[in-house]
């Protein structure tokens, strides 16, 4: 049986594949046509379920005042693109930065740019390419957005019409040219505003790795391409061995080394620090990393005797390379300072009844879910642990502890700011499962599992033990589950 194809359709015959090139083309055409269709459906239903979360909001309140109860304070408001792109990251396997440019794009797509939406509707369109333009579009005012987007569409048409699909960074050039060439004062203050949005981020990788990103000034960041391109020129010259590429980053990484306080060396106008001009430059230790932050460096050590293999070393903060290395550079006379704490993997370990019925949690257990989370545990969203809230998955009973969600382990979670307001004030379900899992029942029935990421969840691989099995007799659904139930709210701020 050999494949062939007719049209857009795959059908099978005995003989030879006969298939041409135009007719596999085509096919691919109309496969695309479709993809860009159904994007366009996703558009539409992202903007339709704003608009429902905005009327479901309104009526609620108006409830709420009829029945003589004042209107919510600002905190327990929940803005309706923020819920609509929860949902979608949940009913389309997005992570939440996807969700909410989806939900941004479909919005602007339907309120404010009608070529775009008619180009949509005839499938001519890409879906990520119109998240992309209606994304940048977001920013342009609307004095102005009517003729930069008549402008960018027509330069996109032609573009997708000759078969040269624009890059996102080609396309955001055309709206900067567009926005400077009809209002210079808008260019200008966007240009402020990039400028008040630096940042560098830093990221664990794989195999003892970290990357780094950094939003930067175009200027400054040339600067530091020069500095570092310079040293590693320098560092070639004296015989270093490595790829220009494993050069640079050697060069970012000495940067760490250097001590203040002296006058840097100067080579053809580039201020070098205190780099030497020789085949290794200054390494970073563990000494001056520590000093640099002036925080000791925090090591958790997981004990693992309970399942017959050695102890690990985790690193609360920071990514170094291992226990071996960590040794090393105690003993070599750096001035570091660190602090230690042994970790029992065991789930619960740190639960007591008198901390069950309290419900401040205490700086020991709060540091125990960071290192069991590694993440906040909302679906999609991977804000570090370490800038996450901890939440009673089971809402802690202010008036009588020991009917409500113990301040338990089991009960505890890590969710960032805007994901623990959803929990507090939407209508999802929420409750635990086995060693830290968190089940997630969205008002449209969607149901998600996330798992713990961080070193101590690591650490419990294998354990069979099961603490997701302790039922509450007041909080137990229909269906046997434990459950935050929905559409009630405390009067407090989030938990």
């Amino acid at each position: 049986m050999t494949p062939s194809w007719s049209g857009t359709l795959r059908v099978v015959s005995d003989g030879p594949c006969m298939v041409g090139m135009e007719a596999i083309s085509e096919a691919a055409r109309s496969a695309t046509l479709a993809a860009n269709l159904a994007g366009a459906t996703r558009l539409e239903a992202a903007q339709r379920l704003v608009a429902e979360f905005a009327r479901q909001a309104e009526a609620a309140e108006a409830d709420e005042q009829a029945g003589g109860a004042g209107p919510r304070p600002g905190w327990a408001r929940l803005d309706p693109r923020s819920r609509a792109r929860d949902h979608l990251a949940a009913a389309c396997q997005l992570t939440c930065w996807h969700a909410e440019r989806l939900v941004t794009a479909g919005v602007q797509i339907h309120t404010r740019l009608p070529r775009m939406l008619s180009q949509l509707g005839r499938g001519l369109l890409p879906e990520q390419l119109a998240i992309d333009v209606a994304c940048r579009l977001a920013t342009v005012p609307d004095e102005i957005v009517s003729a930069v987007e008549n402008a960018v569409m027509a330069r996109i048409a032609e573009d997708l019409a000759g078969g040269d699909r624009p890059s996102r960074s080609r396309v955001e050039s055309v709206i900067d040219q567009e926005v400077e060439r009809l209002d210079p004062e808008t260019a200008q203050a966007a240009a402020e505003k990039a400028a008040r949005e630096r940042m560098v981020r830093f990221r664990n990788r794989r195999h003892g790795m970290a990357s780094m990103w950094a939003l930067l000034p175009a200027a400054e960041a040339e600067l530091l391409r020069l500095r570092l391109q310079t040293d590693a020129e320098s560092a070639a010259r004296a015989g270093a061995e490595g790829t220009p590429e494993q050069l640079r980053a050697d060069a970012l990484a000495s940067l760490a080394a250097y001590t203040p306080g002296r006058e840097p060396e100067v080579v053809d106008g580039i201020e070098l620090g205190e780099v030497q001009l020789d085949a290794e430059p200054p390494r970073p230790s563990l000494g001056n990393a520590a000093a640099a932050g002036g925080q000791p460096i925090r090591i958790s050590v997981i004990t693992a005797a309970t399942r017959g293999l050695p102890d690990q070393v985790e690193f609360v903060r920071g990514a170094y390379a291992s226990f071996d290395w960590l040794c090393e550079e105690l003993l070599s006379g750096d001035d570091a300072r660190v602090r230690f704490q042994l970790v029992d993997p065991v789930p619960g370990a740190m639960d007591t009844t008198e901390q069950a019925l309290r419900y401040v949690i205490s700086p020991g257990l709060a540091e125990r879910i960071r290192l069991r989370d590694g993440t906040c545990r909302h679906p999609g969203c991977e804000i570090a642990a370490a800038e996450c809230d901890i939440d009673h998955i089971l809402a802690f009973d202010h008036a009588n502890p020991e009917l409500g969600g113990p301040t338990l382990e089991w009960n505890l979670v890590c969710l960032c700011r805007k994901h623990h307001r959803e929990k507090t004030f939407g209508g999802s379900t929420y409750r635990p499962g086995a060693l830290g899992e968190l089940i997630i029942t969205t008002e449209s029935g969607h149901r998600h599992r996330t798992r713990p990421t961080g070193p101590l969840a690591r650490a419990r691989e294998g354990i069979q033990d099961r603490v997701g099995d302790i039922m509450l007799d007041r909080m137990i659904s229909p269906d046997g589950y434990i459950i935050n139930p929905p559409g009630t709210w405390p009067r407090g701020r989030p938990a």
